[in-house]
């Protein structure tokens, strides 16, 4: 066998750097690490390095390593991440790059850079940047994955800020912007999480040699099925019997995350009182982890519960009538409308919240960005279980055809040159023709 069969015949090796470790994905930016990283898997050798600021399970460790040949885990000091943050900023980087700094790491990495032939190196988000930029790795193929412009983002949040955060976010975009720059001034590919995010960065950046594309989110309609959450989890959750005077809404999502924060503060600010006078026995659950003191305060208001982190939402998105999106800040794709489409639920949200999905208002959701609006709408869902029930499952049906996983990360196999297991051998077969 000469030396090109054996390298074409070889499983690639892929450096995966991850600013969290990617399992349980529970989370947003783990949702899409950890089906990224499962697809790689299946494709590559895959070595996995990241930092964590939360302890990992002895269960959750063995889950990713059954995935990867090996795995580094850079825990990060609280007290630290900040002294590192502010380092960097007095350096004239971002704030976020020395959250995520650990020098021990860097070093394991050029380590390992040192003892394995590696193929490709996949960046997922900006924070992990400055590793990949290393001597030791600078050189190899590499595809950033920046989910989001978090540059746009940080100017999302000054525009909702007091004066002196609004300065801190907007030097926080000015450095980030830098960092999306040189993601695509140095690297192959740059990856978005819909291609209203690629459109934005082309806009931005000039390109280089880099490929700047959408590659979307999934959603895994066989685990988030309406018909199908854990018997034993449901308790409580029981869907709520028909009654025209009464409507119950859920909200999910990570409950220290200020678009979510001021999302729900919208809502209840805007929306809550006047719907409740149509809807006396309307009810709203908040679901999700690291709830603070403004979130428990929601729930100090008739008929909304606070009930904060849970071991599996499905119960909950089931026993709903309404999935509620209410965000004025969002970026990307939004993980939560898309399991509430794939669980069959009426969904209203903001135009924000619906970017990158492409569904039609009114068919698959509802669309509402002012007060008037959402009351209305929800009123409306609350007289005509009938139109909730069918919206539901047409929703379904279009992220079953739309947002499989495997099919939104096809991109990957070429590139990263790629390619299933199962396909191997079809693989081969052309690469001899």
């Amino acid at each position: 066998m000469n030396l090109n069969t054996e390298h074409r015949n070889r499983r690639p090796e892929i450096l995966f750097l991850a600013h969290r470790f990617p399992y349980p994905p529970d989370r947003g930016d783990r949702i899409r690490s950890w089906n990224i990283l499962r697809y790689l898997s299946q494709r590559a050798n895959v070595s996995l390095a990241c930092t964590t600021d939360t302890p990992i399970q002895k269960e959750q460790m063995n889950v990713v390593r059954s995935m990867c040949d090996r795995v580094l885990i850079a825990p990060l000091d609280r007290r630290m991440r900040w002294f590192h943050a502010g380092n960097h900023w007095l350096a004239g980087r971002s704030l976020t790059e020395g959250l995520f700094w650990s020098r021990k790491f860097a070093h394991t990495l050029d380590y390992w850079a040192d003892v394995t032939r590696f193929d490709q190196v996949f960046v997922y988000c900006s924070s992990m940047l400055p590793y990949a930029r290393r001597k030791s790795l600078r050189s190899l193929p590499r595809v950033v994955d920046l989910v989001d412009v978090d540059s746009q983002k940080w100017k999302d949040y000054a525009e909702n800020s007091n004066w002196i955060r609004r300065q801190v976010y907007h030097s926080e975009a000015r450095r980030i912007s830098r960092l999306e720059k040189l993601s695509a001034s140095e690297s192959n590919a740059v990856l978005l999480a819909s291609e209203a995010e690629a459109v934005l960065l082309r806009g931005q950046v000039n390109r280089g040699k880099s490929s700047i594309l959408g590659v979307s989110n999934g959603v895994d309609s066989v685990y988030f099925d309406s018909q199908a959450p854990p018997p034993d989890l449901r308790g409580s959750c029981q869907p709520n019997q028909p009654d025209p005077a009464a409507l119950r809404l859920i909200f999910v999502g990570v409950l220290d995350y200020l678009p979510n924060i001021e999302g729900l503060r919208w809502f209840l600010k805007n929306v809550w009182h006047p719907l409740r006078q149509l809807v006396p026995n309307l009810t709203l659950d908040i679901v999700g982890k690291n709830p603070g003191l403004e979130i428990s305060k929601f729930a100090e208001q008739p008929g909304v519960s606070l009930v904060g982190a849970v071991e599996d939402v499905r119960p909950f998105i089931a026993a709903a009538d309404v999935v509620i999106a209410p965000l004025k800040i969002a970026r990307g794709i939004q993980n939560k409308v898309l399991e509430a489409m794939s669980m069959a639920k009426p969904l209203v949200l903001t135009t924000l919240a619906a970017q990158g999905i492409d569904a039609v208002s009114d068919k698959h959701y509802i669309v509402a960005d002012t007060a008037e609006d959402w009351v209305e709408n929800l009123a409306e869902l609350a007289r005509c279980p009938e139109a909730r029930h069918q919206m539901g499952e047409v929703a379904r049906e279009f992220v079953e055809l739309e947002f499989n996983w495997n099919t939104c990360l096809a991109p990957l196999d070429r590139l990263l040159g790629i390619y299933s297991t199962a396909n191997k051998s079809e693989q081969l077969a052309m690469q001899e023709v």
